[in-house]
């Protein structure tokens, strides 16, 4: 019984209290039907064969959807089912119309590996993954006879839509598209997506195909809105169940305090280690989720060194070849790996069979995440999670409001499609796969279009002929841009041993990520920034082995150029609009891995960046911010409030801490009042800040419970100190922070 590993770790020599709450999540009883009598009899017998003779009535409502011309996004738990309620409705396609082709598309290369593997169990209709790694000769044998073809957003951007003539077969009977794991498009990422999938509906245009969309995500809180976002398209939203269909114990776990006066905790690792002991003794296979890649390779050994020669052990991350893994996730399967390490590489749908515990170490930055981390282990029986937390003021927030775990609040999911640095690359990549027209492609590219054409023209990117547009190239410039950032990547990272490019990035980023002496994470290795020559547009690193990583200290300045929307929130004005962000880069602070404990603090003398963006901001009535200077430093109120604001939107809106910045002005000389300033870190704005700008009141009431339940006095990692902070956490003041929001909220 999974309660007896509870009464194990309560008795445990290290057990200090550090069992917040203790959730017991019943399984929800999934009610089934029968297989639609209209699923060809081919499909029903390759069903049985499996020993499915039934289905859930969620992948019925979606198959039925289908059936019915509409586009579809189910949204439901882990292990419920969500392959098969597009699996059976494509393959039922393609074996009624022998012309027929499906595109299945997964964020990552292991994702569509196992979906390969389960769809050759139901047919033997041609099915191949199209991707960096297949062979010249399959990719011409897929783009000859392929009925399915399984890709990732990369291939399709750089390799299908350029070269579209090549699947002219294909295209042109194409019949669905499915796009599973959608919930991982957001950002940066997700706006490129959304420009992708323009691309590819006006190429399915051109050979008058109009195929149906499946989408197939993790619980979020816009299903029907983030869907039309992403693909341009509407779709009927099915809700499938939350939760796992048997019983899991969700323990939330804050490390033991070992300096009460400043709050400091032991580390997340340390607390691992003997948690899983636990479990392993208890004869439990487990997962463990650790967020960075040193994190994993740091705990498995650690792991190993202490239980290695009971228990077999194994890291997974990104980075390994295709065949270890693969080698990995069989013996994990078999039960020969007892605990697996993992980064968020195992988070998503890979097949690694039943495993009875896992443990998350840290918060994995989102609600859905965390859910999909937990929901690896109990795919098929009762099982337990440890959700060890972490210092900081976002993990910190689930042990003063635990219940919020569970209210079924979840992320939006940000995506801009208004950001000129995404489109444009986009646009002239459109022109070169079928040339621009103004009076129809507008509609697949939205507001920015005209201006978007306007400054292509005018820099000679593309040429008018007739009333066309054309690239002004005999190739693709697909390959010079990446789907994971924004601007222009003119500085090359190069490794000072090989001299090989390992990386390009814009200016912008550079400065904040790759200034000299920084530690720089590339893939598996950890680099160190030797020398920064801006002017040629190189940086120089070299490979070293790190116990500290480092964090850039930044002074913003912020001003407005456009007000979007604006509506008022009880005492206060709030406001999205167009901005202009100076950022410089005055140091950076060295921190050792995993306990974050400060180093020391190194100036920088690097110049300013510019760059326009997009912000929520909101402006505070005289009459409040006297009653503030009355009683506490205003400054320091407004500068905490900013932090702890920065630190808590990721619970509202799905995105990373570091993709977001934040600005407070005691009279913003653009207000001429006392104002906050939110903005997305990343050149013509993601969408982040439009998300915060309509939940704002969620925003401030989550923050105000983070910061006014923290045990600290004065403030703390936990609440409103910040680590990029450029004036070092100076001034702050947690009570001027809470009082500011009760005035506010009240």
């Amino acid at each position: 019984m999974i309660e007896e590993i509870l009464n194990t770790i309560k008795q445990h020599e290290n057990y200090k209290g550090q069992i917040v709450k203790i959730y017991e999540l019943n399984g929800v009883d999934y009610k089934r039907c029968e297989v639609p009598s209209f699923i060809d009899e081919r499909v029903r017998k390759a069903l049985e064969r499996l020993g499915i003779f039934s289905l859930y009535t969620h992948q019925v409502e979606a198959i039925e959807a289908l059936k019915n011309g509409f586009n579809v996004i189910l949204t439901s738990s882990t292990a419920s089912g969500k392959t098969l309620a597009f699996n059976i409705p494509v393959l039922d396609a393609l074996y009624r119309n022998k012309k027929a082709t499906a595109l299945y598309l997964y964020p990552t290369k292991a994702l569509a590996q196992d979906q390969l593997e389960k769809l050759k169990l139901f047919s033997e209709f041609p099915i191949g993954t199209y991707d960096g790694d297949t062979p010249q000769d399959e990719r011409i044998y897929l783009r000859n006879k392929g009925r399915i073809i399984i890709a990732n957003p990369d291939i399709l951007h750089v390799g299908l839509l350029p070269n579209h003539l090549l699947f002219g077969r294909f295209l042109s009977n194409l019949k669905f598209i499915v796009i599973d794991e959608a919930h991982y498009y957001s950002g940066v990422l997700g706006s490129h997506f959304a420009m992708v999938m323009r691309r590819l509906r006006r190429i399915l245009s051109y050979y008058g195909s109009f195929p149906q969309f499946f989408l197939s995500s993790a619980t979020l809180e816009n299903p029907e809105e983030f869907s039309f976002k992403l693909v341009g398209e509407h779709f009927k939203w099915i809700k499938g169940p939350a939760l796992s269909p048997f019983k899991k114990l969700f323990v939330i776990f804050n490390p033991a305090i070992v300096n009460e006066t400043l709050n400091i905790r032991k580390s997340t690792l340390s607390e691992a280690i003997w948690i899983v002991e636990t479990l392993l003794n208890q004869g439990k296979n487990v997962i463990v989720f650790e967020k960075s890649r040193k994190g994993v390779e740091i705990l498995s050994k650690q792991l190993k060194e202490r239980i290695g020669n009971t228990f077999e052990i194994s890291p997974y991350r990104a980075g390994y070849t295709v065949t270890l893994r693969r080698e990995i996730e069989k013996r994990i399967k078999s039960g020969q790996v007892r605990c697996v390490v993992s980064t968020n590489a195992l988070e998503l749908g890979i097949d690694i069979g039943e495993l009875d515990a896992t443990v998350i170490v840290g918060y994995p930055g989102t609600l859905s995440s965390l859910f999909q981390q937990s929901g690896r282990s109990g795919r098929v029986k009762e099982s337990i999670t440890f959700f060890i937390v972490s210092s900081n003021p976002l993990d910190q927030y689930f042990t003063k409001d635990p219940e919020y775990l569970f209210s079924n609040k979840f992320e939006s999911i940000s995506i801009d499609l208004d950001n000129p640095y995404i489109i444009k690359p986009h646009l002239a990549c459109a022109a070169y796969e079928v040339p621009l027209s103004p009076d129809i492609d507008s509609e697949y590219f939205g507001n920015y279009f005209g201006n978007g054409v306007k400054e292509l023209e005018s820099n000679g990117t593309i040429v008018k002929k007739s009333e066309h547009f054309f690239l002004n190239s005999k190739t693709s410039i697909a390959s010079q841009f990446s789907l994971r950032s924004t601007g222009e990547e003119h500085i090359r990272l190069i490794d000072m041993e090989t001299g090989k490019t390992i990386e390009k990035m814009s200016k912008k980023r550079a400065l904040e990520e790759a200034f000299p002496s920084a530690v720089y994470l590339h893939l598996t290795e950890t680099y160190v920034v030797k020398k920064m020559d801006l002017e040629n547009g190189v940086i120089y690193l070299k490979k070293e082995q790190t116990d500290f990583y480092t964090d850039a200290l930044a002074i913003e300045t912020i001003w407005i150029e456009k007000t979007i929307r604006e509506k008022q929130l009880r005492h206060i004005n709030v406001y999205f609009g167009e901005v202009v962000v100076e950022e410089v880069i005055r140091g950076f602070v060295k921190k050792q891995f995993f306990t974050d404990r400060k180093i020391e603090t190194c100036p920088l003398d690097l110049p300013k960046i510019e760059f326009k963006t997009k912000a929520m901001w909101f402006t505070i009535e005289d009459s409040i911010v006297n009653k503030i200077k009355s009683v506490e430093d205003l400054p320091g109120s407004i500068h905490a409030l900013e932090h702890a604001l920065v630190g808590m939107l990721p619970i509202i809106v799905q995105c990373d801490r570091k993709d977001i910045g934040g600005v407070s002005h005691p009279k913003h000389p653009d207000t001429n009042l006392t104002s906050i300033f939110l903005y997305d870190g990343v050149e013509g704005g993601i969408g982040i800040t439009e998300k915060a700008f309509e939940r704002v009141e969620d925003l401030l009431n989550i923050t105000f419970k983070s910061i006014s339940s923290c045990p600290c006095k004065e403030g703390c990692p936990s609440c409103i100190y910040s680590p990029k902070c450029g004036n070092e956490n100076k001034p702050l003041s947690k009570n001027g922070s809470i009082l500011l929001l009760k005035e506010i909220l009240s």
